[in-house]
């Protein structure tokens, strides 16, 4: 298996290494740590593998934000944790969809993923665990993949959190310690499977839900003059608590938690891509004084808007 790191868009290389097809190594668990370094970027890598299982934690240092393309000639199951800073990243199989994660959030895919590109700004700290699809459904059966994808919440559970630290931090070495590491991930997904889905407060009715969803465009269509809950609730024909009940069940966000999210989300699009000024992007996504939204972003992004737009 071929792995490589490059720039995006220029393309131009920055890390690659071949592996064997089922992480397969002569020693009990192989290791390896990188430190790359140029003026604009700091990455430091460690990895650890054996068969069936990579590990991988990534700390990234940055003057501006960048953007990566990670590809690998294999597909595994993935386990992605941010355990510091914002990554937001794109695969293949949703090209121009990009998801992003905070400080303690975490996200799985089932495989059919080979290629991420990824922005990433300031510092971050990711944890990545690949387990091969032979492994994956030997150890879980393979019904069991979309099962466990409906378990995992976003945010990192302390649990989940306490399980993530042994794993980057295991005790032992050798055979000792590839026995420990495996025994980690088998409490990962063991725990996956034990966590309580969300309370439901009840079943919707279609055409509730059809309503909930009209006020979700609404709230995406008009990010200057945002409706008031009644406003909202009153446009779409539906009371006040079944609209703040129902947006929370289906989105899982409140209402201005879901205005928030998006206006940060064009934000940065606006910045970053189209290179606009921070006072006009400011005025788009609804913030009459620039200062607040500058004030925002800096708390959602962990940096300043300003630094996005710079050529």
């Amino acid at each position: 298996m071929e792995v490589k790191l490059s720039t995006n868009p220029e393309g131009k290389i920055i890390y690659e290494h071949t592996y064997p097809d089922n992480f397969d190594g002569a020693k009990d668990v192989e290791e390896i740590v990188t430190e790359l370094k140029t003026d604009d970027f700091n990455f430091h890598i460690t990895q650890k593998w054996f068969s069936g299982i990579h590990i991988s934690i990534f700390e990234i240092g940055l003057q501006r934000e960048e953007s990566f393309s990670f590809e690998s000639s294999q597909q595994h199951i993935g386990f992605l944790f941010c355990l510091s800073g914002t990554i937001n990243y794109c695969h293949n199989r949703h090209q121009h969809h990009f998801l992003s994660l905070a400080k303690n959030e975490q996200d799985f895919n089932i495989g059919l993923i080979n290629s991420i590109k990824f922005n990433v700004a300031g510092k971050t700290r990711c944890l990545y665990i690949q387990l091969t699809q032979a492994y994956f459904c030997q150890l879980t059966g393979a019904e069991l993949a979309n099962d466990l994808k409906k378990t995992i919440q976003k945010s990192i559970s302390p649990e989940i959190g306490l399980i993530l630290q042994q794993i980057i931090y295991p005790r032992h070495e050798g055979r000792v310690k590839r026995l420990y590491l495996e025994a980690r991930i088998f409490e990962l997904i063991i725990a996956y499977f034990n966590q309580k889905p969300k309370k439901q407060t009840g079943i919707m009715k279609k055409d509730d839900v059809e309503k909930i969803i009209m006020a979700k465009r609404l709230v995406e269509y008009d990010l200057q003059n945002p409706n008031s809950l009644m406003e909202l609730s009153r446009k779409v024909g539906i009371n006040d608590f079944k609209l703040k009940r129902g947006f929370k069940e289906l989105t899982g966000y409140t209402v201005f938690g879901y205005l928030y999210k998006i206006r940060m989300e064009k934000a940065h699009y606006f910045l970053s891509k189209e290179k606009k000024t921070v006072n006009e992007v400011s005025f788009l996504v609804g913030y009459k004084n620039a200062q607040h939204f500058i004030t925002a972003f800096k708390k959602q992004y962990n940096i300043l808007p300003g630094s996005l737009n710079k050529s």
